[in-house]
């Protein structure tokens, strides 16, 4: 399982592929449809494996129904700990 590793006081993502999701991605929730385009991805495996996957393994962003992973409906956000990565960027 991916790991982040500590810069500063901040946690930061585990690959460039999630940090480029964490950048892009808001506090909102939002499907794997848009993130693809936010992401310029055009192939749905290449995203879950690349970027779904990993962001959840380092704790990086959160399913809308973490019961039900293939939900129709499933949408992701970002976690706290993403957001104060995010955030450390700018200051």
């Amino acid at each position: 399982m991916a790991e982040w590793t500590t810069e500063k006081e901040f946690d930061r993502p585990s690959t460039a592929q999630v940090e480029k999701l964490v950048t892009v991605m808001n506090d909102d929730y939002i499907d794997v449809s848009e993130i693809m385009k936010l992401c310029s991805i055009v192939r749905r495996k290449t995203m879950h494996d690349s970027y779904i996957a990993p962001a959840l393994a380092d704790g990086s962003i959160e399913r809308k129904y973490p019961e039900h992973p293939n939900h129709p409906k499933q949408m992701y956000r970002l976690t706290e700990k993403a957001k104060n990565w995010k955030k450390s960027l700018i200051e």
